[in-house]
């Protein structure tokens, strides 16, 4: 993390995914590049880029990640530590 210039929150708040040029890519836009390499997944991708798309998938993507612990199959290390507490 910290080789990428990331904090442990970063770490914490989104999924990050780095493509083969090094250029970093967060929350829904990095789960649209990792899909990219799964062939049946990949035309859903497509969709990203289109107006009114990315805001929406990134507002989507925002508040699964602030509520996956309340989502079927999470477990107590889904939850994030509250604001300004130590970990």
């Amino acid at each position: 993390m910290a080789q990428l210039g990331l904090t442990d929150e970063d770490g914490l708040t989104q999924a990050w995914f780095v493509d083969q040029n090094g250029r970093l890519s967060g929350g829904a836009e990095a789960v649209n590049q990792s899909l990219r390499y799964c062939w049946w997944l990949r035309p859903f991708t497509y969709f990203y880029p289109l107006p009114g798309i990315r805001p929406l998938q990134d507002r989507i993507y925002r508040w699964v990640a602030e509520n996956r612990y309340r989502l079927p199959g999470s477990t107590p290390q889904c939850a994030l530590p509250p604001p300004n507490s130590k970990r």
